[in-house]
């Protein structure tokens, strides 16, 4: 992380060592907590926070099943968002989620919803379509994206490709793809068509301003 982003790093075991070893953070960026301390942030996410209260907050976890449990308990209680870092993924995978964080944006898995890498063969035995969302499901799902992503959104729907995007917008086609994954895990979908048709259903609502 040093050598990628030219900042200085430090560790420790808990939140209480960390505030003990290094009591001032007035240039803290990002705070990465391990899967360990998942309760803990839990039961003290002020307290975490106040290290610095600009700094971006992401929970570490090897174990999706931990990482899921956690921001399940998170959206129960209201708690502010953090991001979610797979320390599973390849590096250059975690290196740009990461930068994400470190742009302000929070990265959610969409292993953590339950829902499917596309490319996962489909059940012998095929589900009922799931209802179509109403209006307010539609504009609360909208509610959640940043303004890169309703860019990268508006772009996907008139047919743009990721390396156009990345082109129009300045940006590698590897974020695009990292923009698109965060978007459809928060859309609750799995491939770039269903995202247009919730861009085409919100535009008919006027939800996406």
């Amino acid at each position: 992380m040093e050598m990628e982003f030219r900042t200085r790093c430090v560790q420790a075991v808990s939140l209480d060592r960390l505030e003990s070893l290094y009591p001032d953070y007035p240039d803290l960026r990002l705070l990465i907590v391990d899967e360990d301390l998942a309760d803990d942030l839990l039961e003290r996410a002020d307290a975490y926070r106040a290290l610095n209260r600009t700094a971006m907050i992401a929970l570490g976890y090897r174990d999706v099943e931990i990482a899921r449990h956690h921001y399940g308990r998170t959206r129960e209680a209201g708690g502010a968002p953090i991001g979610y870092l797979s320390m599973n993924a390849p590096m250059e995978v975690l290196l740009s989620s990461m930068r994400m964080l470190f742009h302000g944006e929070y990265f959610l898995p969409q292993g953590l919803l339950g829902i499917a890498p596309p490319g996962t063969p489909a059940p012998d035995t095929a589900a009922p379509p799931a209802p179509a969302a109403t209006g307010a499901e539609t504009c609360e799902k909208l509610s959640r994206l940043t303004g890169r992503e309703k860019e990268i959104l508006e772009l996907v729907s008139s047919g743009n490709s990721n390396k156009q995007i990345a082109r129009q917008l300045g940006i590698t086609e590897h974020t695009v793809k990292l923009h698109m994954h965060n978007m459809f895990g928060k859309f609750g979908v799995s491939n770039r068509t269903a995202a247009a048709n919730m861009y085409f259903a919100a535009q008919s609502q006027n939800a996406l301003r």
